[in-house]
């Protein structure tokens, strides 16, 4: 299989991690720009200090020169991608990503109560512009590295799941077993490429973001002021592709969802199975990372 052939098959079978992620994603990004729009005052949210914290940050970038401004995009952006890639037992790139997106939305928040809602619009057009590419190519790495975690846990699922008649997993395996094992050698290998190109790809995106972002994004911005409606179309051609890409992974979310419901009616009936360890795992890093940011 050529290089394409095999990229949309990686594509195809981790549509439903990507699907989901982009619609939790945009959905957190959403909802925390609502919230912090709508549920404080202008003068009260930006004498917040986490929103002194990004208005400096703002001041630091602007006064770096393009290329500088790049090579910070790269550094900064590939090191998080690098985090997620070696956090991959513990989901640490998904659930990252969420609280991630929270805070894209205070800083969106930002620009709604300080400049008004014009300049929220602009801003949020030239952010995807090349967002399209670096969000993107951060859902991709996140989708595959969350797909892969959730199977890493399943396996280890299997390997707790006892042998039947009292055999050992190392030795009186039957011929239907040894079938089995070779079928889950097979899968892995398959996971393993899969891994490989998808977050090959998405680091490709977000490496390709940065110089748009540096260089480009700002003219963009600059030519919609006072062209409100060129910038209010350019954001519903991004939701229409992200909503695209929502719906072909759809049929396979609802797959999954399915069958992880009936995984938690096994575990509420005592019946094991090996992939109850891959939802207990991501529960319980889910609930560490939040009791983090709580204390």
């Amino acid at each position: 299989m050529n290089v394409s052939g095999r990229t949309l098959e990686a594509f195809r079978r981790s549509s439903s991690a990507i699907s989901l992620v982009i619609a939790l994603s945009l959905f957190v990004m959403t909802l925390s720009t609502g919230y912090h729009i709508f549920a404080s005052k202008s003068s009260e949210f930006l004498e917040r200090p986490d929103v002194q914290k990004y208005e400096n940050a703002i001041e630091t970038v602007s006064q770096m020169d393009e290329w500088t401004l790049t090579k910070f995009y790269w550094s900064n952006n590939l090191r998080i991608v690098g985090f997620y890639i070696v956090g991959i037992p513990s989901y640490f790139g998904f659930h990252s990503l969420m609280f991630n997106e929270y805070a894209i939305g205070m800083n969106l928040s930002y620009w709604y109560h300080a400049y008004g809602a014009e300049v929220f619009l602009i801003f949020l057009s030239g952010l995807f512009l090349h967002g399209v590419l670096e969000l993107t190519g951060i859902f991709i790495v996140v989708a595959i590295t969350l797909r892969v975690a959730w199977n890493f846990w399943k396996g280890m699922g299997h390997m707790m799941t006892p042998a039947r008649k009292g055999k050992r997993w190392s030795r009186g395996l039957s011929k239907s077993e040894k079938r089995k094992i070779r079928k889950y050698e097979g899968k892995v290998k398959e996971l393993l490429v899969d891994f490989l190109v998808l977050a090959s790809f998405g680091a490709f995106l977000i490496f390709l973001a940065a110089p748009i972002e540096a260089y480009i994004s700002p003219s963009f911005m600059a030519a919609f002021i006072g062209v409100l409606p060129l910038a209010i179309t350019f954001l519903v051609i991004i939701a229409s592709f992200y909503l695209f890409i929502f719906v072909w992974g759809l049929g396979a979310i609802k797959r999954d969802i399915r069958a992880v419901c009936c995984d938690v009616k096994f575990a509420f009936k005592r019946k094991w199975r090996p992939t109850q360890l891959s939802l207990l795992i991501f529960v319980i890093f889910f609930s560490i990372m939040v009791f983090s940011l709580l204390v």
